[in-house]
């Protein structure tokens, strides 16, 4: 990638470079052949006015080809590295300026050319001889329709390419020591680009699935590579949190399957050794048995039913009425809270239609519900459904123990419990909450808790309303 932004920036730009040069070299020529063909059409006009005046003369009319015939006259045009010849009709020489000698001007072979200004009776064309160019211009003098001779005027462009070449050659060096300059600085710039590229490329190789401490740490760079780099150790961040968490799911499963596992095992040892001879032990380790048995399948559920919520699209969605669930929900769970000598209160009057997996959303309510009769030791347990912003809310309300203030945000964890020790005094996975969580997750609701020690806790599950939606 570094090679190919080089390349391409490098090339780039040593094409505009190319092109800025070829350019300036051909605005450079235009403008010394168009300051050659005015000093020429300057000349050209001045012999044209010169014979005008000499054929009206006040002492006497001079003929065109007397006055061409003269050196002397025609010399007065010519200059350096420009000559003047006349011809007449028959392309024969009448006179010519003295510093062409014996040579006479060509007259033909001349390429097709003209400048942007030039008067309209001058015809145009440059010819090359021997490595050397020059520019000519004729011009027809008439008299009484007749044509009395064809003036050539012919100016040498030797200093004018010099000056072409020596100019290009300027152009072309200032290009080269350009295009190197262009280089370097293509090869800097890829290198300062990409740079920590290399970086977050060296530091995801030392990065492995057993440590994911390490950080990238680009600090200072507000460009997209910054935000790369700072993405990057923001999703580390997000895996080595993810990672924590399943590493303790797992720790707690096992801790939690591990204990029921040991428990039946051991009865099962004493029902072989001592079971037939004793009914009292059978009984006891059957129920021993039946209780642990009846606790691994409620964790077995439970971590069934997070493997499904967190996979929503394999979910069947319908309309549910909370109103009717709550109601259901309460009646179950009525004599667990008479059996605890604790009221369960239903205030379902409002009907609130939502979008949602009725098994799923029957087993958010009854999880809130069965914790707040287990942590409610007196008083009474209210369910409740109320609409409120274009929600419906589901309401759990306590009067039992609380929580502290400390434990809130983690209660949502799986096998988190307030007890340190995770005691298993409160029977309990410590998934149940964690299960609503990923229901409501799920259901893109909102959970909100409030809590006081001593005082009970209130649990408000907010749901998007379905009421205005069509059926």
């Amino acid at each position: 990638m570094r090679g190919r932004i080089t390349f391409a920036y490098a090339g780039v730009l040593a094409v505009l470079m190319t092109l800025f040069v070829a350019v300036i070299e051909l605005g450079a020529q235009a403008v010394l052949l168009s300051s050659a063909a005015d000093r020429s059409a300057n000349v050209a006009t001045q012999i044209s006015k010169e014979l005008e005046s000499l054929r009206n003369s006040p002492f006497g009319p001079v003929s065109v080809r007397t006055a061409l015939a003269d050196p002397t006259f025609l010399d007065e045009f010519a200059g350096t590295n420009l000559s003047v010849e006349a011809f007449n009709e028959f392309g024969k020489p009448i006179g010519k300026s003295t510093n062409l000698g014996n040579t006479d001007l060509t007259t033909t072979g001349f390429t097709a050319w003209r400048p942007r200004t030039s008067p309209a009776n001058l015809s145009w064309g440059l010819l090359s001889s021997n490595g050397t160019r020059s520019m000519v211009n004729w011009q027809t003098i008439r008299s009484n329709n007749r044509i009395e001779a064809t003036v050539y005027v012919t100016q040498s462009l030797a200093a004018t390419d010099a000056i072409l070449r020596s100019f290009r050659f300027f152009l072309l060096s200032g290009l080269i020591i350009a295009l190197c300059f262009i280089a370097l600085a293509s090869i800097s710039l890829a290198r300062a680009a990409l740079g920590p590229i290399g970086e977050i490329t060296r530091g995801a190789r030392e990065i492995s699935g057993d440590d994911l401490a390490k950080r990238l740490n680009l600090k200072g760079r507000n460009d997209e590579l910054g935000a790369l780099a700072q993405t990057f150790d923001d999703m580390l961040g997000r895996l080595e949190a993810a990672f924590a968490r399943e590493r303790r799911f797992i720790a707690d499963a096992s801790h939690e399957l591990k204990t029921p596992l040991t428990v039946i095992n051991a009865n099962a040892q004493m029902l072989s050794r001592w079971g037939t001879a004793d009914e009292s032990i059978m009984r006891e380790a059957l129920a021993t048995i039946q209780n642990e048995s009846a606790t691994m399948a409620r964790v077995i559920n439970a971590m069934l039913t997070l493997a499904k919520t967190d996979n929503p699209e394999t979910l069947t969605l319908e309309r549910v009425n909370l109103r009717e669930l709550v109601r259901d929900v309460g009646a179950s769970l009525r004599p667990n809270a008479a059996a605890k000598g604790i009221a369960l209160n239903v205030d379902a009057d409002a009907d609130a239609q939502v979008r949602g997996e009725p098994g799923l959303l029957r087993q958010l309510i009854t999880n809130l519900t069965e914790n707040a009769i287990k942590f409610t030791d007196a008083g009474s347990v209210t369910l409740g459904v109320a609409k409120e912003n274009g929600s419906a809310n589901v309401i759990v309300r306590d009067t039992g123990r609380g929580i502290p203030e400390d434990a809130v945000p983690h209660i949502f964890e799986r096998f988190y419990r307030a007890d340190p020790a995770r005691s298993r005094v409160v029977d309990g996975t410590g998934l149940g909450l964690a299960v609503v969580n990923n229901i409501v997750k799920v259901h893109q609701g909102q959970i909100r808790v409030e809590s006081r020690l001593g005082q009970g806790t209130t649990f408000t599950i907010a749901l998007p309303s379905q009421d205005d939606a069509p059926v």
